[in-house]
C-alpha cells in the first residue's frame, strides 16, 4: 500500500536542517523533489489494500543517492538511519528510522516494471525549460559508452552446466524435474565447482565436452516432448539449446568438437543471457551492454533520452527508436550530431524525411596494408567511371547506385601489372578492386561537406556530450548494478535524472530562487 510522507515536525527538525549547506548535493536533490514529485506519481504502482509502506518518495530519492555516492543497498540502509544529510535529501525527519534494504529492493522492483523512470526524466526536462536551460536551437547530440555487466562471464563448459541446472530448477517448480533428470547421463550438475578432470588433458576435456553437449541436447529434446511448456521453462530450454550448440561442431558420427574463434552474438552468461562481448576499441573488450544517450538543452548539458543494447550492437542501431521517443514527447530534434559510427546514409535519408538531419563524419577510408585508400581514387558516379592514382580507368554500371545495391569495380591484372604504381596500390594477382557504396554519391557529398568551415563549426559542439558522459560514468553508469537489459536501462534513466536535477538546481541556485528548507 502507498506510504505517505510524515510531515509532523519534532523540536530537532526546527534546527538540524539549517546545518545542511544550501548549495550542497543534498539540498539540490531535496529541493527538486519538493518542487516536482508527489506521491500521486507513484500511486498506480501500489495496492489500495494492506499496510502502508514508507513513502516511495524516500526510496526514489535513495536510489539517486546510491548512484551519486556508490552505496550498496545495505550501506543505503545505514546511511538513511544515521546520516542527517541523507535524511534531509530524501525528505525525511531527523527521527526517521531509515529505509531497510528489503523495502528499497521491493520499491525498486515496482519502479522497474513501470514507466516511472521515463516519466521523471521527462519531468526533469520540463523543469529545465522553466529554468531557461533550453535555447531556441533544436539540436541534440548522440553518443554511446560501454557498460560492464553484472552477470558472471562463463566458459562453454560452465554455460552448459549452469544451463542444465537452470532447466532442472524451474522444472522442479512444476513437478517434472525427476522425469527430465532421468534422461541425463551425468549426475554432478548440482555439485559446486567444475568437474574434477585433468584440465591439462585435451582428451579428458573432449570427453567432458561431449558428455555435456549430449546431456543438454537430450534434455532439450525430452522437455519439448512435454510441450506446451510454461513460458519460463520454455525460455530456459531455448537458452540451454543455444549455449549447447553455439561453440561446438557436431559430426555425423556424433563426435563433438570445440569450434575455434567466437561465434556471432555468443551468449556469455546464464546469469544474464542478454550480456554480450563488445569492443569500443579494437584492443579493449567489454562484457555487458552499450549505453546510448541523447543530450539536449543549452550546451548539451541535459540527458534527453537513453537506451541500452547488448555490447556487440552497432552504435547506430537504436537511433530511429530513440528519435521516435523524442517525437512522442514533443522533442524531435531538427539536427542530431554524432561521431562516425552514426554515419549511415540510409538511416540519414530516412530520418531526414521525418524532419531530423543527422550530421556525422564519414568513417575515414583505410587500407590495413598501407596501400592507396579508396579516397585516393576518383569516382564519377554519373558517368560510371573510376580513375586510379596511376591514371588508369575502369567502368561500372550506374544502376548499382540507382538500385541501392552497390558493386565492386575491378581494374584487372593486365591493367595493374603494367602500372608503375602497383607496388603502392596492391599485391593482388588479379589487380585492384574498389567497392562502390550503394549510397556512393551521398558518401562523397558528405566527405566534401565535412571539409568545410560550416561543418567544422557545427560539429565542434558534438564534444559537449563527452562532459555529460563523464558525469554519468562517474556516478554509476559504467557498471551495471542489476541483471538484464531492462534493469540496466532503468539504471541509466536514473543516471540521466540525477544529471538533469543537478543541472537544473545549479541554474536555480545561481539565480537565488530557492525556497527555505
Amino acid at each position: 500500500m502507498l506510504g505517505k510522507l510524515d510531515t509532523q515536525m519534532s523540536f530537532d527538525d526546527i534546527t538540524w536542517k539549517k546545518r545542511i549547506p544550501k548549495n550542497s548535493f543534498w539540498a539540490k536533490i531535496r529541493e527538486w523533489i519538493q518542487r516536482n514529485i508527489t506521491e500521486e506519481d507513484f500511486r498506480p504502482l501500489f495496492s489500495n489494500i494492506g499496510r502502508p509502506s514508507i513513502s516511495p518518495i524516500h526510496t526514489f530519492a535513495a536510489l539517486l543517492i546510491q548512484l551519486e555516492k556508490g552505496y550498496s543497498d545495505r550501506e543505503m540502509e545505514e546511511e538513511s538511519r544515521y546520516d542527517d544529510r541523507v535524511k534531509f535529501a530524501i525528505l525525511a525527519g531527523r527521527n526517521f528510522e531509515g529505509i531497510d534494504a528489503v523495502t528499497l529492493c521491493d520499491h525498486r522492483r515496482l519502479f522497474l516494471n513501470s514507466e516511472i523512470g521515463q516519466k521523471l526524466l521527462n519531468r526533469t526536462l520540463e523543469s529545465a525549460k522553466e529554468a531557461g536551460l533550453f535555447s531556441k536551437e533544436n539540436l541534440q547530440v548522440i553518443d554511446s559508452f560501454m557498460i560492464y555487466g553484472k552477470g558472471a562471464v562463463q566458459d562453454t563448459y560452465t554455460l552448459i552446466r549452469k544451463g542444465v541446472l537452470k532447466v532442472l530448477r524451474i522444472a522442479r517448480f512444476y513437478g517434472i524435474e525427476d522425469e527430465l533428470k532421468a534422461i541425463l547421463k551425468r549426475n554432478d550438475y548440482e555439485v559446486p565447482g567444475k568437474p574434477k578432470i585433468d584440465w591439462d588433458s585435451e582428451e579428458e576435456k573432449q570427453k567432458l565436452l561431449e558428455s555435456l553437449v549430449w546431456d543438454a541436447l537430450n534434455l532439450v529434446g525430452k522437455a519439448r516432448e512435454m510441450e506446451p511448456l510454461p513460458e519460463d521453462l520454455a525460455s530456459a530450454v531455448e537458452l540451454l539449446e543455444r549455449v549447447a550448440r553455439q561453440d561446438v561442431k557436431i559430426g555425423e558420427d556424433g563426435r563433438v568438437e570445440m569450434v575455434k574463434g567466437t561465434c556471432k552474438d555468443r551468449v556469455i552468461s546464464i546469469t544474464d543471457p542478454e550480456m554480450r562481448h563488445g569492443h569500443k576499441t579494437s584492443s579493449k573488450r567489454v562484457d555487458g551492454y552499450k549505453g546510448h544517450i541523447l543530450t539536449c538543452g543549452e550546451d548539451g548539458q541535459l540527458v534527453g533520452g537513453v537506451e541500452v543494447t547488448p555490447a556487440n550492437g552497432a552504435d547506430k542501431e537504436p537511433v530511429p527508436e530513440m528519435l521516435e521517443e523524442q517525437e512522442k514527447e514533443g522533442r524531435r530534434p531538427e539536427v542530431v550530431l554524432g561521431d562516425c559510427s552514426y554515419f549511415d546514409p540510409k538511416m540519414i535519408e530516412e530520418e531526414e524525411a521525418k524532419g531530423t538531419a543527422i550530421v556525422a563524419k564519414v568513417p575515414p577510408a583505410s587500407n590495413k596494408e598501407g596501400f592507396y585508400t579508396k579516397e585516393e581514387f576518383e569516382i564519377d558516379t554519373e558517368a560510371g567511371v573510376v580513375r586510379c592514382p596511376g591514371g588508369n580507368r575502369a567502368e561500372f554500371d550506374v544502376k548499382c547506385i540507382e538500385e541501392r545495391r552497390g558493386s565492386t569495380v575491378l581494374f584487372g591484372a593486365e591493367v595493374c601489372n603494367s602500372c608503375p604504381k602497383k607496388p603502392e596500390c596492391t599485391r593482388g594477382k588479379g589487380g585492384r578492386g574498389i567497392r562502390i557504396h550503394p549510397y556512393e554519391p551521398e558518401v562523397q557529398e558528405a566527405r566534401r561537406y565535412q571539409r568545410t568551415e560550416e561543418f567544422k563549426r557545427e560539429y565542434r559542439r558534438r564534444a559537449n556530450i563527452e562532459r555529460v558522459n563523464s558525469h554519468l560514468i562517474r556516478h554509476g553508469a559504467r557498471e551495471a548494478r542489476y541483471i538484464g537489459r531492462v534493469k540496466v536501462k532503468f539504471q541509466l534513466l536514473l543516471c540521466g535524472i540525477l544529471n538533469n536535477i543537478k543541472a537544473v538546481m545549479r541554474a536555480i541556485f545561481a539565480k537565488g530562487a530557492v525556497c527555505p528548507a
